[in-house]
């Protein structure tokens, strides 16, 4: 009877034991199920963006992630939020920052992943979001569209420091400017130009459009494309380069009275103001052609180049 009894006991206790560890194991489960499918994610992000030029992150201030890393212009410091709901930022060593917003993105936990890469999982239907901090003090912030039922059109809150705004470039992105001196802007910041790929790696038609302070970017997936597709918008800021913007009133008045002229209330780059100096006569001639097709004066310095051109978009 005694070893009956101690029988049943021991039945009833590995009963209880073997019920508790299950629990145990299925509360635990859907954390290595997380830890799992962000290192699959980050995967699928990596392979469309390679993991070169990703910066050393760590996390603090509550982030996912953070990166500092050195420019041109100074140290620019790119923050992964803690959740999807919060700020894609990139900060200059002045303070200021640039940053963008996934629109109604579920609030959802990232997690780092792969080499860098911080995931937050189903932020939407059947998408994915991503942050890579990069070593030009870049952010790209990208969506994994994982199978068809996902939405092609995302849309990003873009926050820009006072007195900034956007100005289209040549290649489907966008400058960001900020003001130099008396109706001139110079490039301190760049949305870059969109692009995305199908699961072979094969590019997927993209462009944006701003909508007010929302940046949309369309995804042009039909019955052909492989999932998922890794689509990204790009932000860089506070790196100065050389390119300047004058508003309609300044090529105006370029035309009218000679660069060389209008040249003392500029704030340009030092090698840009070299540059106008011994162009002026170009400078002038290229804002003549500019205010008589209704379009504002802009001078580009790059790698040695001095181009003076025209530009419409963004143009007041």
């Amino acid at each position: 009877m005694r070893t009956v009894r101690r029988t049943a006991v021991n039945s009833v206790i590995s009963c209880v034991s073997l019920a508790t560890a299950l629990t145990l194991l299925g509360s635990a489960s859907p954390a290595f199920a997380d830890t799992d499918g962000a290192a699959h994610a980050a995967a699928i992000v990596e392979q469309a963006t390679g993991t070169g030029d990703l910066a050393p992150s760590e996390q603090a201030n509550g982030s996912a992630a953070q990166a500092t890393t050195s420019t041109e212009a100074g140290t620019v410091t790119v923050t992964a939020p803690r959740a999807s709901t919060g700020d894609v930022k990139a900060t200059a060593a002045d303070g200021t920052s640039l940053s963008l917003q996934m629109t109604k993105a579920k609030d959802v936990t990232g997690v780092k992943a792969g080499s860098g890469t911080v995931i937050y999982s189903d932020v939407a239907t059947s998408t994915d979001l991503a942050v890579q901090p990069t070593t030009d003090g870049g952010a790209r912030t990208l969506v994994t569209l994982k199978n068809a039922a996902a939405p092609t059109e995302q849309r990003f809150t873009l926050t820009l420091p006072k007195d900034a705004r956007v100005i289209p470039d040549a290649t489907g992105g966008y400058h960001v400017v900020k003001p130099a001196g008396q109706g001139v802007s110079v490039t301190v910041g760049a949305i870059e130009a969109p692009w995305a790929k199908d699961a072979h790696g094969k590019p997927v038609a993209t462009s944006y459009t701003l909508d007010g302070n929302q940046l949309i970017q369309q995804v042009e997936t039909n019955k052909d494309t492989a999932f998922p597709v890794v689509a990204d918008p790009k932000i860089t800021w506070g790196n100065v380069t050389g390119t300047a913007y004058f508003t309609k009133s300044e090529t105006k008045a370029i035309a009218q009275n000679g660069a060389l002229t209008a040249m003392g209330t500029w704030a340009l780059p030092p090698g840009l103001n070299i540059y106008v100096s011994s162009h002026a006569a170009a400078i002038t001639t290229t804002a003549i052609k500019a205010r008589s097709a209704d379009h504002c004066l802009k001078l580009k310095f790059a790698a040695g180049l001095f181009i003076p051109g025209e530009y419409s978009g963004g143009c007041n």
